[in-house]
């Protein structure tokens, strides 16, 4: 079997932004608590990264099934509408995932009890729902709402519950950091999207704002997830929390690109460097508290 067009369609580009909420929630429980439960950790960054390969799978087959992906798409090639998987493979393949997924979950959910089992149903629901099921919610303008929520908050409350057993709040203040900027990864996507989704009936926030309005809602995003550590910073008067507002600095380029830029497959790059962002931003927040 030929796992090239598998590894495509997961888009392994992607999945370091998954891994950035996950870390600032360990780090913050290091920092509060003086220790870590490695297993535990390891257990939910792999859990989380599973969870949004089968995403990814899911958006890849029903966006073929549903004719939202056509040949002239900016984005990059997808696998199931190249040709490159058959359909009922990629299902197969996203079951797989999300069976893989679930089983992490267990001892997760176990371990965490209630809350996690309600934060593990629901973002195996929203991973689905997003783009399966009867009523996508990417279709209807839900995209970037359930990426700041699922991606931010509540990935970093439960990786911070999950090795601390403290309700705690701080942690969903935290998590709007990385919520939005994968709300921004999600706004720039359909950005990108922008023309294709109009054409095929695809409702994305982009196309209810239209372009400069979505633009500009972008930037404000990325701003409010830099200012976000400059207020801890003040607050906790501790200076390395500055570190995730430098790297909003060394991606300053790429803003410029998303905000001032055309429509076209440039975007494809600004996509990837947003990830990376969220992921290097993840990671200074939660080592400017420990530091």
């Amino acid at each position: 079997m030929n796992i090239k067009p598998y590894l495509l369609a997961v888009r392994p580009k992607t999945l370091t932004a998954s891994i950035g909420p996950v870390l600032l929630g360990l780090f913050f429980s290091q920092y509060e608590q003086g220790h870590l439960n490695f297993f535990i950790a390891v257990l939910t960054l792999l859990c989380t990264l599973f969870m949004q390969m089968g995403t990814n799978l899911v958006n890849d087959y029903f966006d073929f099934k549903r004719g939202i992906d056509g040949a002239n798409r900016l984005g990059p090639t997808r696998a199931t509408q190249a040709g490159l998987i058959k359909p009922h493979l990629v299902k197969i393949a996203y079951q797989i995932i999300f069976g893989i997924s679930f089983m992490l979950g267990i001892f997760l959910m176990w371990h965490g009890g209630l809350p996690i089992v309600l934060i593990g149903l629901a973002s195996l629901l929203a991973a689905y729902a997003y783009t399966g099921g009867p009523i996508p919610l990417s279709h209807y303008g839900l995209g970037e709402i359930l990426a700041l929520l699922f991606f931010g908050p509540i990935a970093v409350w439960g990786t911070y519950f999950l090795q601390t057993n403290s309700p705690d709040l701080t942690p969903l203040f935290l998590g709007l950091g990385p919520g939005l900027i994968s709300a921004t990864i999600m706004g720039v996507n359909n950005l990108r999207d922008l023309k294709s989704d109009q054409a095929s009936g695809k409702f994305t926030l982009a196309v209810f704002l239209g372009e400069k309005k979505m633009k500009t809602l972008l930037m404000i995003f990325i701003f409010l997830s830099g200012a976000l550590p400059i207020f801890y910073m003040l607050k906790m008067k501790k200076i390395t929390l500055i570190l995730p507002f430098l790297a909003l600095l060394l991606f300053r380029s790429n803003w410029k690109r998303i905000y001032i830029g055309p429509i076209d497959a440039g975007l494809n790059q600004a996509l990837a460097k947003t990830g990376q962002y969220m992921f290097i931003y993840g990671l200074l927040f939660g080592l400017g508290f420990i530091l």
